[in-house]
């Protein structure tokens, strides 16, 4: 939920922002959000609250908004670069892949549980006695589903431990549409391991303590971003700068301090392209694994 989440701060309190600036009062933020890279988040969930959102904002605004959905990467891609679309929202390798950075310019991100980034763990249960990736010859495997950075790095460790790929090495590979699902199909035995992201892990944990006594880490991906946005680089930059400084402030407002409490999210700030360079080098690792393991 906490992805979907970063999409509803921006459209809440930047048009409030651009509305509150009498020079951009006829501004018009036109967002794009990527719905496939969100598997936690059931599509028409996002679209019921997003209406709810942009219609009471919009009441109390005087502006002008386009939000747009999309479900392929290369409709949003073709919408920004004909300026249909001034903003995106998605997690970062479809970024990465399919977006210029020069064309991008500075967004934001959300601080949740002390940091902007996630782990992206692999898991197994305590009684199957599966200490490491090799050990996982003829296993089941679940991941969520539509999520490129765990289909990614399934990929790499087959590569390094066996120089296959997945569905050379698991009997059964499954998806899952919410983490919380892959984590009780795990803790009840029902698949052998699993990629899951740490903090939502620790959410499971909190509610059944008994998750963290029954699996093991054996495997983690470090310093990913879940979501990130990105203004195009030829939207105004005052406008930007005016929008991005007070979604900084985000953390003062008493409904934005709400939003943040049900999200278990800290506060909001800047992001640059510079956050896009751990899933670069990710992909140049994998590239090189590929090479090595024609």
């Amino acid at each position: 939920m906490y992805k979907f989440f970063i999409f509803v701060i921006f459209i809440c309190f930047a048009n409030n922002i651009i509305a509150a600036a009498p020079n951009y009062q006829q501004a018009k933020v036109r967002s794009g959000f990527y719905l496939k890279a969100f598997s936690d988040v059931d599509r028409a969930d996002i679209e019921v609250a997003m209406l709810f959102w942009i219609t009471e904002i919009a009441k109390k605004a005087n502006l002008s908004t386009s939000n747009h959905f999309y479900t392929s990467i290369e409709k949003m891609h073709q919408d920004f670069l004909q300026h249909k679309i001034n903003f995106i929202l998605a997690s970062p390798l479809p970024i990465v892949k399919n977006f210029d950075p020069l064309l991008l310019a500075d967004g934001y991100k959300v601080i949740w549980d002390g940091s902007a980034e996630d782990t992206l763990l692999v898991l197994t249960h305590k009684q199957s006695k599966l200490l490491q990736f090799s050990e996982l010859n003829d296993k089941h495997l679940s991941l969520l589903m539509n999520d490129p950075i765990s289909q990614m790095y399934v990929d790499m460790l087959a590569l390094e431990h066996f120089g296959k790929k997945p569905n050379q090495i698991f009997n059964k590979v499954s998806g899952s549409k919410t983490s919380n699902q892959l984590i009780l199909n795990l803790f009840f035995r029902k698949t052998d391991v699993i990629f899951v992201y740490e903090k939502f892990y620790k959410l499971a944990i909190e509610l059944n303590p008994q998750i963290k006594q029954d699996t093991r880490i054996i495997s983690s991906l470090t310093n990913i971003p879940r979501a990130l946005g990105y203004f195009h680089k030829d939207v105004d930059p005052v406008l930007m700068n005016i929008v991005l400084s007070e979604v900084e402030k985000l953390h003062h407002y008493a409904k934005g301090q709400q939003l943040l409490e049900i999200f278990r999210a800290d506060k909001a700030i800047r992001s640059s392209i510079a956050d896009l360079h751990s899933t670069q080098q990710l992909i140049k690792r994998y590239q090189n694994l590929i090479k090595e393991n024609p």
